[in-house]
């Protein structure tokens, strides 16, 4: 029995040994992917968090605290509101991700009240910015507070002395928007039903020509001359509609069963589904005209499906990637997808904020298309173009 063990197991690394592609699958994947989520997260922390300011007060202590907000490096100011209508257009709009309001009256309460309150409103649907908000806000209001107390007691009539003991802190009220009870199916579900579908589709999609070859159907093709065109343009079209309906289907049993809030646009998810799938089928069909055989179609289309959540930006924010990070990011068709169906969902975003990604998902399948037809051409030569 172990004589006959040996014997296969040697066979069986043989084989291993002499496959250049499952050798590299084998051996050399896993440290690719380790390294490059290695460099995902190399930088530890969620860092220039776009944040929106709204200084009412305009005063030197507000000025005090905007550039405390500037000068940490979790927060990135990228503009100044003149209104709170302004600062809920800007986190509704996806523009900024955190807003610091500076109440009108912070000076005089600070003075007499004794309850000086700055408002940092976030948003919640991304888990990693709130939590990093909360952190941040409240160290900087921490170390602000003391010094800006003890200078409002003075004002009072205290002594230093006495002011030191009697300080009380400035007050730090947050909001976190859209998802305010920090829950985590709202914010990780959403994603994981995009990216499942991707994998699946992927899968199936990419063995959709080879399969043709490996069965011998394509002489049907060949003897009925059926244009290249047609052939990639039929079988993208068979499989759309059915993906369509599947995933819609996965939305609509999350909301029914599983309570995720629906707060946007039915026509936003569903053309961002639509170009998204079509996008998908065209990247499945290119890489199976390519390949020699259904396993190698199978095998392209893991090292795709793999990192792609990972690195679509749906956790871990694209700002807080390494450029090399952020290169690979924007190469996944998931990027442009995941992290916006959570928002349709959960922020109510509509049509206006998913056009970017539309555009993008319909240039990434005006390229493969073609590309696709005129691959499967010249493989299949017999077939007119």
């Amino acid at each position: 029995m172990l004589r006959r063990t040996y014997f296969v197991a040697r066979r069986e690394w043989r084989y291993i040994m002499g496959n250049r592609r499952l050798k590299l699958i084998v051996m050399a994947l896993p440290l690719l992917y380790i390294a490059l989520f290695g460099m995902l997260y190399s930088r530890h922390v969620v860092r220039e968090i776009p944040t929106v300011i709204l200084d009412e007060s305009n005063t030197a202590l507000s000025r005090e605290i905007v550039t405390a907000f500037r000068d940490a490096e979790k927060f990135r100011v990228v503009g100044y509101a003149a209104s709170e209508a302004e600062v809920r257009q800007l986190l509704d709009t996806r523009r900024v991700t955190c807003a610091v309001v500076i109440p009108p009256d912070l000076d005089r309460r600070l003075r007499y009240a004794g309850d000086a309150r700055i408002m940092v409103i976030v948003n919640g649907s991304n888990m990693l910015h709130s939590n990093a908000v909360v952190t941040a806000a409240t160290e900087i209001v921490g170390t602000l507070s003391t010094g800006l107390s003890i200078h409002a007691l003075e004002a009072r009539g205290f002594l230093p002395a006495a002011a030191e003991k009697t300080a009380l802190p400035l007050g730090l009220g947050l909001r976190v928007w859209y998802n305010p009870t920090f829950n985590y199916s709202n914010f990780l579900v959403p994603g994981l039903a995009a990216t499942v579908a991707q994998q699946l589709t992927l899968l199936y999609v990419a063995v959709a020509v080879v399969r043709e070859k490996e069965h011998g159907t394509l002489d049907e093709l060949r003897r009925s001359r059926v244009p290249a065109a047609a052939v990639i343009l039929g079988k993208m079209a068979a499989y759309l509609p059915v993906n369509l309906l599947a995933f819609l289907g996965t939305v609509l049993v999350l909301v029914i069963f599983f309570a995720l809030p629906f707060r946007g646009s039915l026509v936003a998810l569903l053309l961002l589904a639509a170009m998204f799938f079509l996008c998908i089928h065209a990247l499945g069909i290119f890489l199976s005209t390519v390949c020699r055989n259904e396993l190698e179609a199978t095998q392209l289309a893991m090292l795709v499906a793999v990192p792609s959540f990972l690195f679509s930006g749906y956790t871990w924010p694209l700002h807080a990637m390494p450029l090399p990070a952020r290169v690979i990011a924007h190469l996944l068709p998931l990027t442009y997808f995941a992290t916006d169906v959570r928002d349709i969902a959960v922020v109510g975003i509509g049509v206006r904020e998913v056009l970017p990604n539309l555009l993008v998902l319909a240039g990434a399948a005006a390229v493969l298309v073609p590309a696709s037809i005129y691959c499967f051409a010249r493989r299949y030569g017999c077939v007119e173009p």
